[in-house]
């Protein structure tokens, strides 16, 4: 038992130790009554300035959905005009195939024919 007493007593003594922290703690610091008043009219002048800004925002936002209608205007436009050089170079190249098989067909045709007319003298 002699030899558990120090354990107990030095036990009970950091018990007692933070027990004291724990019920003795500092108050709240307080602020003082100018810094609240610098505080009050920050964010006066804050909310002043959000509303300020409000119609620029808007007239902002405006200018923005302007823009971005003649850029999808132009889109558009220039969308129309692929399309239309395609349409007409599609069609050029199916008629000069066209051209190109009728003349295959016709030089085809002055090969054999000679062709026969040689194997027949």
């Amino acid at each position: 038992m002699s030899r558990l007493l120090p354990s107990l007593i030095l036990v009970l003594g950091l018990m007692a130790v933070g027990a004291g922290s724990v019920v003795a703690q500092p108050a709240p610091v307080q602020t003082p009554p100018a810094a609240r008043e610098a505080i009050e009219k920050g964010k006066e002048s804050a909310a002043e300035r959000a509303r300020a800004i409000g119609p620029e925002l808007k007239a902002l936002r405006d200018e923005m959905a302007a823009q971005v209608g003649e850029v999808r205007k132009l889109i558009d436009k220039r969308v129309d005009e692929a399309e239309a050089k395609a349409r007409s170079y599609a069609l050029l190249a199916a008629g000069g195939l066209f051209v190109i098989m009728v003349l295959a067909s016709v030089l085809g045709g002055v090969i054999v024919a000679l062709l026969f007319r040689r194997n027949r003298a």
